[in-house]
């Protein structure tokens, strides 16, 4: 491990992820979110981005405090900045805060209710943090044992049924909350292991916790079946681009196992993998649709009691 000791790798890595989130507290805004827009001459595309870690934008950037006390965001590029920028669409509210659970990201879906009752598109990654994820991908590092990494992964395994009605869950909140387009964002293999053996990890561990990897995606994918939500997997954006590959693009800093942005997208994960995904599901003709519908709705709630 060059300098780092084995035996302190399961605590590094551990704290290094949990140091990248803090518990939602009261759910006081720290910022001002952005008025909806609904204007008889031009159509805007409301949009409200939520989530975790992967949907804050963590890997790229630098953090910066989010919308709410103990939420933190980053200010790099990504999948949601690009969103931002096509054209009539409005981010009216980026509630994504890293390290957050389903049971935390419903709470935050509650605190932007007025965004969300007037949006066209929501995009959300969530159920990653309901996985001890940090704490099995150390339990099967290097310097780990093989009991160890076995152990960590059948309470992966074990865990997704209660995980599939947690995202069911928080999904029907949102569903309920509002008339949007609601996608739905898988998360990327971690890891690349046809390099063979890394410093981090072996091959097979890799392959491993791959494995743990798609399962968590399809119980996602599942819990996605009765909602008015869409999945979209970025697996296939992601190929070849794991950890360990020779353009990784999921950060991992050697130096530093407490980077709160490893097992992260980079920028260039963000930007040309999961904006390209998420991107083939946004039809801005259909939103622009939507928006009308929601306006001429809205007004005659207004003028009809």
């Amino acid at each position: 491990m060059n300098g780092i000791k084995k035996s302190r790798l399961l605590t590094l890595i551990t704290a290094g992820i949990a140091s990248a989130g803090l518990l939602l507290a009261g759910m006081a805004p720290a910022t001002a979110l952005a008025p909806t827009t609904r204007s008889n001459s031009t159509v805007v595309i409301n949009y409200v981005n939520l989530g975790g870690s992967y949907s804050a934008g963590f890997g790229s950037g630098s953090i910066k405090p989010g919308p709410f006390d103990g939420c933190l965001q980053t200010t790099g590029p990504s999948h949601v900045t690009n969103i931002d920028q096509l054209p009539g669409v409005k981010l009216t509210a980026d509630a994504a805060c890293t390290g957050f659970n389903t049971a935390q990201i419903a709470q935050v879906a509650a605190g932007v209710a007025p965004q969300l009752a007037e949006a066209d598109l929501v995009t959300l990654t969530l159920g990653g943090n309901n996985l001890q994820w940090g704490e099995t991908v150390a339990a099967c590092a290097s310097g780990s044992t093989a009991e160890k990494c076995q152990g960590m992964l059948k309470l992966g395994y074990a865990s997704m049924p209660a995980l599939r009605a947690d995202v069911r869950s928080t999904l029907k909140q949102i569903d309920a909350a509002t008339g949007a387009k609601i996608l739905v964002l898988g998360y990327p293999r971690l890891f690349t292991s046809s390099h063979g053996d890394q410093p981090l990890i072996t091959a097979k561990n890799a392959r491993a916790l791959n494995k743990l990897g798609d399962t968590l995606n399809r119980t996602i994918k599942a819990a996605t079946k009765g909602t008015d939500s869409s999945f979209v997997s970025v697996t296939g954006a992601f190929m070849n681009h794991g950890v360990g590959a020779t353009q990784s693009w999921i950060s991992f800093n050697l130096a530093n196992f407490e980077d709160p942005f490893n097992l992260h997208p980079t920028t260039t994960g963000y930007l040309n993998g999961y904006y390209p995904a998420v991107n083939r599901h946004i039809n801005l003709k259909k939103l622009a649709h939507h928006d009308r519908y929601q306006h001429k709705h809205s007004h005659s709630r207004h003028h009809h009691g």
